[in-house]
């Protein structure tokens, strides 16, 4: 038998899932759920469109069981299941834009729905958002319907400065006092999950997010004495 597996180092699936425990614990804190249709965000993926050429664009938030967008151009949809999200591959690599220049030959993507279906996804550049502990909230994303040869460095350098715009945008919006009472519920929520299951490894972190959205509720309510 393999030491490794005994000598109390996670299994690289259940270190993903703690680490998706805690991501997940960062979009609820970081109250991006609320801002749908956000016009500022808007804004942005319509310049983000139009500077790729490309017909579609979208911010796209990874939660827990779907990718939800609160800004796009050219989608039918304000969400898709998580499975089917080239942004949820995107978020692996949180200092890397995912590049697919032709999906039909990427065995990550080519019996993909959004491929074969009517959407006809061919080219994709993803850029994680991250918040200001690195944790990756989402991605903005270009998407085409031709495949593309390459991108240009300019290119990466303009979807990284749009992102990072978007990652401003986010996490300077003010969150209103239901929406942050419905992130520490969520927080509290997989904290209570976290230590029925006997696993409180995660539960400094997520109790460090609670605090922090709880101290912004008191500045708040002192404020409006």
């Amino acid at each position: 038998m393999d030491d490794k597996l005994n000598d109390g180092t996670p299994a690289p699936s259940e270190a993903l899932d703690r680490q998706q425990v805690v991501r997940q614990a960062a979009v609820y804190a970081s109250g991006v759920l609320s801002m749908a249709e956000n016009p500022a965000l808007q804004q942005l993926v319509e310049e983000a469109a139009k500077y790729f050429c490309v017909p579609m664009a979208a911010v796209s938030i990874i939660d827990r069981d779907r990718q939800w967008f609160p800004a796009g151009v050219g989608l039918d949809v304000n969400e898709t299941a998580r499975e089917v999200s080239f942004c949820d591959h995107a978020i692996e690599q949180t200092d890397e834009i995912l590049t697919v220049l032709d999906a039909t030959y990427d065995p990550r993507f080519r019996d993909n729905p959004m491929v074969t279906g009517p959407t006809h996804v061919r080219f994709y550049l993803g850029c994680p958002l991250l918040d200001a502990n690195g944790r990756a909230l989402g991605a903005l994303c270009v998407i085409g319907v031709d495949p593309r040869a390459h991108v240009s460095a300019e290119e990466y350098s303009r979807l990284r400065a749009l992102a990072s715009e978007a990652t401003r945008i986010i996490t300077h919006h003010q969150l209103s006092p239901a929406d942050r009472t419905t992130a520490l519920d969520k927080i509290g929520g997989q904290i209570e999950d976290l230590i029925r299951s006997g696993d409180e490894s995660l539960v400094t972190d997520l109790d460090a997010m609670l605090r922090r959205l709880e101290r912004q509720e008191d500045r708040e309510r002192r404020r409006g004495k």
